[in-house]
């Protein structure tokens, strides 16, 4: 799908429509729906914004999943790890390509998620400009492109706005 935004209002529910089921972290909530949405909305005019799910299954095929968001802002990212298997760490990326082979194009830090239930969260009130396309992986080493098992990667969102 291309970018395609909505009132960030709907965004702001999906999110916490998301947070509530997945029984986030009250801090993670706290931090998209209590500092990120009141900035946006006051010192960005409230950006129309997209919603971006994805499964493990999605971001642990070959190359990652790329949802074919080209030139955008990444503003938010959530996930939370399902580590349902082994010991095998995975790491969890963005991208800012097609793919997730190139570790020069690697835009949020990998977060290495090894225990059942482990989440994480990231705001960036700016935005992370995208200048090619969102690429979402998670791989068994760090800027690799060896995909992990589903069983060991995570299920979240990215919130995204035009560029």
């Amino acid at each position: 799908m291309a970018l395609t935004t909505q009132s960030g209002n709907l965004v702001w529910q999906k999110a916490k429509n998301a947070l509530t089921a997945a029984n986030a972290n009250p801090a993670e909530m706290r931090a998209c729906l209590d500092a990120l949405k009141p900035f946006l909305a006051q010192q960005k005019r409230n950006p129309d914004l997209q919603f971006i799910p994805f499964s493990a299954e999605q971001i642990v095929t070959a190359g990652g999943y790329s949802p074919d968001i080209d030139v955008a802002r990444v503003y938010f990212v959530w996930f939370k790890g399902r580590r349902t298997s082994g010991t095998t760490a995975a790491f969890f990326q963005l991208f800012d390509q097609t793919d997730n082979t190139a570790s020069t194009t690697l835009i949020v830090l990998e977060t290495r998620i090894n225990i059942t239930g482990q989440s994480f969260c990231a705001i960036f009130g700016q935005g992370l400009l995208l200048t090619t396309e969102l690429t979402i992986a998670a791989d068994t080493t760090v800027a690799g492109a060896t995909e992990s098992s589903a069983a060991d990667a995570c299920d979240g969102f990215v919130i995204v706005g035009a560029a």
